[in-house]
């Protein structure tokens, strides 16, 4: 069956045929495409907040920036892609990993290996010619954490949780867009407040693969979930006094809580079923998402106003 455009754009299934279309879909799947606006969301966070408490950057830059970040995270995931087809691991999992360009032979090693560079160079010279060294240092560590987390054999090795947790690190990117705009404040409450609240949410939208996070149980993930949830909620409260955001975007989110707190009740019912993980995953991803929205539009909306 052919795979849809987003499963793709996604990463999950590689397309078919030989001829031109095929390619252009298949450099779209090994970057999984569709996964690049969370990047530019997360460093938007930062640079949107900050731009609250001083001089906003020039349009141009602002978008150059956010378009750079999220291109810094497609390549990191081509290194995972590349990790995952060098191991086997996609050919031992079967369809729909199997067809993934790099399994099928649509795209080379070479090839991606070409993008990576060329990717991570224009990143690099965003990061250091456009803004500042502070920026190329987040880059530069962002760069590393990505590709460890991706295509290292001991972090590999490490259990679902521990994977989980050091994933969840993927929110210092937000470090990236304060730089942008006051690399002096790289270090200080503010930044600590906005890293943090990306990082919980993180920790916070579950996992589809939660029946194997050893030591817990698939009913103990769930409850770690909302702890994290719990803790998101508090720490949103944080950022909006520290930010003095319009509360009227976090009561927006929090009424929005409703269809994750169903989704969790659903999950604690059937917490053997992998379809309960996968649905609650959904969920708290989308909410995720609509969480890094709001702060950004709660931010924009201070600049503008």
């Amino acid at each position: 069956m052919e795979p849809s455009l987003l499963d793709i754009g996604f990463g999950v299934a590689g397309p078919t045929g030989k001829g031109l279309k095929a390619k252009i879909l298949a450099i779209l799947c090994v970057h999984r495409v569709l996964w690049l606006p969370w990047g530019a969301l997360c460093v938007g966070t930062g640079a949107l907040l900050l731009m609250t408490l001083g001089p906003p950057l020039p349009l141009w830059k602002l978008i150059l920036g956010l378009f750079a970040a999220g291109l810094l995270t497609r390549v990191i995931s081509q290194a995972d892609m590349l990790y995952d087809w060098w191991t086997g691991e996609d050919e031992r999992l079967g369809p729909p990993n199997s067809t993934l360009p790099l399994v099928t032979g649509l795209l080379s090693a070479k090839t991606v290996i070409f993008f990576m560079i060329v990717e991570t160079t224009f990143c690099m010279w965003v990061a250091l010619f456009i803004f500042n060294p502070t920026c190329f240092l987040v880059a530069v560590l962002m760069l590393i954490w990505g590709v460890t987390y991706s295509a290292s054999p001991p972090l590999k090795r490490l259990t679902e949780l521990q994977r989980r947790i050091y994933r969840s690190l993927s929110g210092l990117i937000v470090l990236g867009g304060i730089a942008m705009v006051a690399p002096e404040r790289i270090v200080s409450w503010e930044s600590f407040v906005a890293s943090l609240v990306v990082i919980i949410g993180c920790l916070a939208y579950h996992d589809k693969d939660s029946l194997h996070f050893t030591p817990l149980t698939p009913k103990g993930v769930i409850s770690f979930t909302v702890a994290m949830s719990i803790f998101e909620y508090l720490w949103l409260i944080a950022l909006w006094q520290t930010f003095t955001l319009n509360w009227a975007f976090l009561m927006l989110y929090f009424g929005l809580a409703i269809f994750k707190i169903r989704a969790l009740f659903h999950a604690y019912a059937h917490s053997e079923e992998h379809k309960a993980h996968i649905k609650l995953t959904h969920v708290g991803v989308i909410n995720y998402t609509i969480m890094l929205v709001i702060i950004n539009m709660a931010a924009a909306y201070n600049v503008l106003i």
